[in-house]
């Protein structure tokens, strides 16, 4: 996991949140069509080599407002011009950067792209809930690849162009994993000292940004710990068909959980737990070859297979655990407890993401001059006022 909250530039800015795609029936209603299925789809910007219509800018909205949606977050509609105007800047960005790329910038593109991709995929129940998910979001494969290939030339190109301008010290590497200081701290600390010589600053103004500061410190040295961790091993006895994945039928399932507690008498019988494992689990990862699993509380485990767990004392075998994949016996090796990471491990995270952070304080500047070069033309009287010098993670929702 990175040391710091911040992931890649822009392809953590695409509009399209899978997980929480609806992915239910339509009963046969068709949707409401969109203004530039009704009407012309003019151009609304356009520079050297490029052009946004209108189309663009809708589906870049709708898609946004999906990602809200998923997370239970609304934008109200007097912000609609607002976000619009950020997600049409985002888009000539984005242009402009592809218009830039060079054989090598694809190349990391390629690299980018495919890890996303497949992280997406692995996000998804299955490769069929992967696709539905995209259908939901009014996308087919291709257009989905072709949107992150976009997004992750884009990144290379400032990966190139931007990123051997920011030099990160060993001494920043040390103040970060010894007191959890960052560039937002610095330039917080250098807020305070301007409101010390502000007569107009009170004891309490100062008090509470102190306050802001040490608490952002404290947050990021949270993100050098180690969590608690267990490791433990099981006997899987599955409920579902190996192959299909269907839920066995109830009478199937009434057999597997007496097997599950004559396995369980054994174990606690004191019989060889990992031999156990190897004759009855049906895990498909380590069910023959009695592995362990070492995971932490925030890791994407099983909610009943974590908390059985964590309440068990080493050595110690649980009841029978039910889960969505069947009856799992639990026994907890070894319970690993906190400590913070050593430095030489996390060194090379902490390098990187103060990397990406500086690059984050670069990118208005460099925006606003690569918008310069390209001559941009605002045709859409809508976007006629100065469009906004944003940085990508502006246009995130809030978590």
């Amino acid at each position: 996991m990175p040391v710091l909250a911040i992931s890649s530039m822009l392809l953590t800015g695409i509009a399209l949140n899978l997980a929480g795609a609806d992915v239910g029936q339509t009963n046969g209603i068709r949707p409401i069509a969109k203004l530039t299925e009704l009407f012309d789809d003019p151009v609304v910007v356009r520079g050297k080599g490029f052009e946004v219509k209108r189309s663009q800018v809708e589906d870049a909205f709708t898609a946004y407002a999906a990602n809200l949606a998923a997370r239970g977050q609304s934008l109200a509609e007097d912000h609609r011009p607002v976000r619009e105007a950020q997600l049409l800047d985002r888009l000539i960005i984005t242009r402009i950067l592809n218009n830039r790329a060079i054989g090598e910038d694809k190349l990391r593109a390629t690299e980018l792209s495919g890890k996303f991709i497949a992280e997406a995929r692995k996000a998804a129940a299955s490769e069929e809930m992967f696709r539905r998910q995209l259908k939901a979001a009014g996308m087919s494969q291709e257009m989905f690849t072709n949107r992150v290939m976009e997004q992750a030339v884009a990144e290379a190109v400032i990966e190139r162009e931007l990123k051997p301008k920011v030099t990160v010290t060993d001494a920043q590497v040390e103040e970060f994993y010894q007191k959890g200081a960052d560039l937002l701290v610095k330039e917080m600390e250098a807020g305070v000292e301007r409101m010390g010589s502000n007569p107009k600053t009170t004891i309490g103004d100062l008090a509470e940004a102190r306050k802001r500061i040490e608490d952002i410190k404290r947050l990021n040295l949270e993100k050098l710990e180690q969590p608690e961790k267990v490791r433990a091993s099981h006997i899987l006895i599955a409920t579902r068909d190996r192959d299909s994945e269907e839920e066995l039928k109830p009478e199937v399932k009434k057999q597997k959980l007496q097997l599950a507690r004559k396995v369980l008498a054994r174990a606690r019988g004191g019989e060889d737990f990992a031999k156990l494992v190897k004759e009855f689990s049906d895990d498909k990862e380590i069910g023959r070859d009695g592995g362990d699993y070492i995971f932490s509380r925030s890791d994407p485990f099983l909610p009943e297979f974590k908390s059985a767990a964590f309440s068990l004392g080493t050595n110690q075998i649980s009841d029978v655990v039910t889960t969505m994949y069947g009856y799992h016996i639990i026994k907890l090796h070894e319970k690993i407890p906190p400590k913070k990471l050593e430095f030489s491990k996390v060194a090379p995270e902490i390098r990187e993401a103060l990397t990406q952070q500086a690059l984050q304080s670069k990118m208005p500047d460099y925006f606003a001059e690569m918008k310069k070069e390209a001559a941009i033309e605002i045709l859409d009287p809508k976007y006629k006022t100065a469009l906004p010098q944003t940085t990508v993670d502006s246009l995130r929702p809030s978590s």
